[in-house]
């Protein structure tokens, strides 16, 4: 571990908690809030640095969390896809511009529920929190400049223990997302399974895989089972039509790359959802794979991002992809 910390300050209580950790630690401790969608610091951030005598610096990063971030969100929307914009924002903006900023033995710090140690991202501590999931996009030249203090903890304490210093923070988590979109997309015809036409659709960019809300009224509870984008229509049927067996994992950030093009690892689709067994076949370059899943998987949404572990440690991550039976793997 190095002898200073630049930590990554949102306002929040854990990264308030690795700030207030980082001054314990460190022989020297900087702040840095990034400013992506044209919001300030929040007051409870300010205070927290000047009761602890660090200084807060303020990365305006609008222009690139907009190129990178809206603009790829936006695309990956066109593509009938849900993007998982959160795990692309701590890869290309919220951790790429504070790691641009490192001085020499300088230990990159964030609030993650995460541990990067001997050359490994592994999960955090507390099952409830853990975010390696999040971070599974990261470049590996950026996590070896990481050093997440929260690896070890669990929330409660953690909360606790910037109350008994009576440090400020933000009270509310806000799992939404830190901007918002004006594009509703086309309406269109929803069908089910069979192609029978049972209502209307406000625009695919407001739906799904798995979805509920939204569907209308039906003699039976309904999902979202697919985005035809080609025809513009929502596809809707029952929970059984969720599972899917197979999915392709594309533009794969490799922390460990295995040795063998086929292997047996861990997928997690979902923050939240338990990671699945399965058997992956390297495609091409490496940088794509072919997932068969050895009991299907509910709701596996194209667009969103799919963790690879073995055991607790993160082999890499990419972007599901939909697979159309066109794979001989």
């Amino acid at each position: 571990m190095h002898k200073k910390a630049l930590v990554c300050l949102s306002g929040g209580v854990d990264s308030t908690a690795a700030l207030l950790r980082c001054y314990q630690e460190f022989s020297s401790v900087r702040a840095v809030f990034v400013k992506t969608a044209g919001m300030n610091p929040p007051a409870q951030a300010y205070e927290s640095c000047r009761m602890l005598g660090i200084e807060l610096i303020v990365a305006d990063a609008k222009d690139l969390f907009n190129r990178e971030i809206l603009e790829l969100t936006e695309k990956i929307y066109s593509l009938g896809e849900t993007p998982n914009p959160c795990a692309l924002c701590n890869a290309k903006v919220k951790l790429a511009v504070p790691y641009t900023m490192l001085e020499d033995q300088e230990s990159l710090v964030t609030g993650h529920y995460a541990n990067y140690s001997e050359g490994l991202l592994r999960r955090g501590s507390d099952p409830s929190k853990d975010q390696s999931y999040f971070l599974s996009l990261l470049p590996r030249r950026v996590l070896e400049r990481c050093y997440f203090p929260l690896a070890n903890s669990i929330k409660t304490e953690v909360r606790n223990e910037v109350l008994a210093r009576d440090l400020p923070f933000l009270t509310s988590e806000s799992q939404d997302l830190c901007f918002s979109r004006n594009k509703a997309g086309e309406p269109g015809d929803i069908v089910d399974i069979s192609g029978k036409i049972v209502g209307r659709h406000t625009g695919l960019d407001a739906y799904t895989t798995g979805q509920r809300k939204g569907l209308g009224a039906h003699s039976s509870r309904k999902f979202v089972v697919e985005l035809d984008l080609e025809r513009n229509r929502l596809v809707i049927g029952d929970e059984e039509n969720l599972y899917s067996e197979f999915c392709l994992l594309n533009s794969i950030n490799w922390l460990r790359k295995p040795e063998d093009s086929r292997f047996d690892s861990l997928i997690q689709i979902r923050y939240r959802k338990p990671a699945a067994k399965a058997d992956i076949t390297l495609l091409g370059d490496g940088l794509s794979a072919f997932v068969r899943f050895y009991d299907p998987q509910k709701a596996v949404a194209p667009g969103q991002v799919g963790a690879i572990f073995q055991n607790d440690f993160v082999l890499g991550g990419g972007i599901i992809g939909k697979y159309r039976g066109d794979n001989n793997a």
